[in-house]
């Protein structure tokens, strides 16, 4: 029989998160140390995710173009955002942070960054971006299929549904 899991034993494993690790890089003869969280938190993680819906939709709305093959470079620059110590652009405009993108992904650095982050860290990520696409897809079908039973309900029952239609016959 397995023991009994405690709430303390749930904090003390949760201070993995608050562990780094020290990269020494060089970068122009010089070197930079850079501390890297290896142990991903689900609530920043979380918090990452809702930067990069919030980062796409911004780039939508201000009709940045980003290209599909992109994808995989934001969400390594917003892992090395996340989960290191370097400092990143405080805009919050989309071309900005855009722009600081394409510098990563130009960077040999940031691959010798996002090298160093523990694979299993990594797909943690992927995962729970997987799981909002499949929470999205079965919200747009729940919508779609209710969508469709309404348009199916019999006409005498359009007053109930549309109550603004009955008001403006009315008049």
């Amino acid at each position: 029989m397995g023991k009994q899991l405690s709430m303390s034993l749930i904090s003390q494993d949760n201070k993995k998160y608050n562990e780094t690790v020290e990269l020494p890089v060089d970068v122009s003869g010089e070197e930079y140390i850079i501390k890297i969280y290896p142990f991903f938190s689900p609530i920043k993680v979380n918090n990452m995710l809702n930067e990069i819906g919030e980062f796409l939709n911004n780039a939508k709305k201000e009709n940045v173009k980003i290209k599909d093959e992109d994808f995989d470079y934001i969400v390594g620059y917003y892992i090395v955002k996340y989960f290191t110590d370097i400092k990143f652009t405080s805009s919050k405009k989309p071309n900005r942070i855009y722009k600081e993108i394409k510098e990563a992904m130009n960077s040999k650095l940031f691959d010798v960054i996002l090298k160093s982050i523990p694979e299993e860290s990594i797909e943690y990520v992927y995962e729970k971006i997987f799981e909002k696409q499949e929470m999205v897809a079965k919200i747009e079908n729940k919508l779609k299929m209710y969508k469709n039973i309404l348009n199916e309900l019999p006409l005498e029952n359009r007053d109930i549904l549309f109550p603004n239609d009955k008001k403006e016959n009315k008049n």
